[in-house]
């Protein structure tokens, strides 16, 4: 099957892609190779990478990495031992040299081949010709990205304005607190286009919707971003049933942030939850949760504003699951290929899948 797909950039006539590209294998393969190795992929935090040889692992695509500090450097390496392709790091924690745990071959931090047990007699083999196979890491605020094929704007100009957005949170100061996934039977694509519109909120959260000023929400698409503003409701008398309370904050609006093709930034009342969507098979994802914090929990799982944040969040996550996948079940119908777009609601989810028929045809 050819894998161009038809696409109009004008939202108003426009038809969503085709149901094909969320269950056919075809489409994640080549989403592996023209998506996930061209972009910026969040790994990681600096909270990991704190002091020299402290190393994580982390698989982008098809591809395990293994990102290191190496003094004042962060450096990324394919996880793959240049001898038969074991790998050269499992995990995380710190090590002064990355050693292959099939034969020992060993690589310095800056990815020399050091050592080369029993190669004795090989002939031409030039040890010093060969070196770890980099891959592009950078970082902003706690947040560590690499790409795969080096070919990707700097990652300052593809986060573009999303810095200043949320400066007010000043989340480049904050720390990692915790970390919760979940595995979903959606193709990875059916949870971002669901991330991507507000206009589910007052059907699919119904708590949710009595936290946020619906009537002034907005989305707003950029190159490589789209950035969802999503003003707190007013609290008038008592705080009753309210989960955020915008007199606590001097910044009273939520920002969603979206950077393609699958990491998302939820900023609010002092903290930042990162959301990064692994597709696993064709009809599978992995959603990987990181909170941060400007004042980190002493135990976040016993300080009452914190539990009660994470709770709410997780009742939201379970109502996008129980959707996405009642989605996804349907995107196979024989009835249905193509729908169209709200274009004052869905505008980011346009913009999503223009910038997948430019990756992938």
């Amino acid at each position: 099957m050819a894998p161009v797909f038809p696409f109009d950039p004008d939202i108003a006539r426009a038809a969503t892609i085709p149901a094909r590209l969320y269950h056919d294998p075809v489409y994640l393969e080549l989403e592996q190779a023209r998506v996930f190795a061209a972009t910026w992929q969040l790994v990681g935090h600096l909270g990991q990478l704190a002091a020299t040889g402290d190393f994580l692992t982390a698989t982008v695509g098809r591809d395990s990495i293994v990102v290191l500090r190496d003094g004042d450097a962060l450096r990324g390496f394919h996880n793959v031992c240049l001898h038969r392709a074991g790998p050269v790091a499992h995990g995380c924690g710190r090590r002064q040299t990355l050693q292959c745990r099939y034969h020992g071959w060993s690589y310095g931090l800056d990815g020399r081949l050091l050592r080369t047990p029993g190669m004795e007699g090989c002939e031409g083999f030039r040890p010093e010709e060969m070196r770890l196979v980099p891959v592009a890491v950078a970082a902003w605020g706690p947040l560590v990205f690499v790409n795969l094929d080096g070919k990707a704007p700097p990652l300052a100009e593809v986060l573009e304005d999303i810095p200043q957005r949320v400066a007010p949170f000043r989340c480049e100061g904050m720390r990692h607190v915790m970390t919760r996934s979940w595995d979903i039977a959606c193709n990875w694509k059916v949870y971002v286009d669901n991330y991507l519109e507000g206009y589910h909120v007052p059907v699919v959260h119904p708590q949710l919707h009595k936290e946020l000023d619906m009537d002034h929400y907005r989305v707003e698409p950029r190159r490589y971003v789209s950035l969802q503003h999503a003003p707190l409701r007013p609290v008038h008398g008592g705080h009753g049933e309210r989960r955020y309370d915008p007199a606590a904050t001097d910044t009273p609006e939520a920002v969603y942030a979206w950077l393609f093709p699958n990491t998302m930034l939820n900023v609010y009342l002092g903290q930042m939850q990162t959301n990064a969507v692994i597709p696993v098979g064709p009809d599978r994802c992995r959603v990987v949760f990181d909170w941060y914090a400007t004042e980190p929990p002493a135990d976040p799982a016993t300080d009452p504003a914190w539990t009660r944040l994470t709770e709410f969040s997780a009742l939201v996550q379970d109502e996008d699951i129980a959707i996405c996948e009642a989605v996804q079940r349907n995107l196979r119908s024989r009835v249905y290929d193509r729908g169209r777009y709200a274009p004052r609601h869905e505008n980011g989810v346009h913009h999503f899948h223009g910038l997948l028929h430019e990756f992938l045809t």
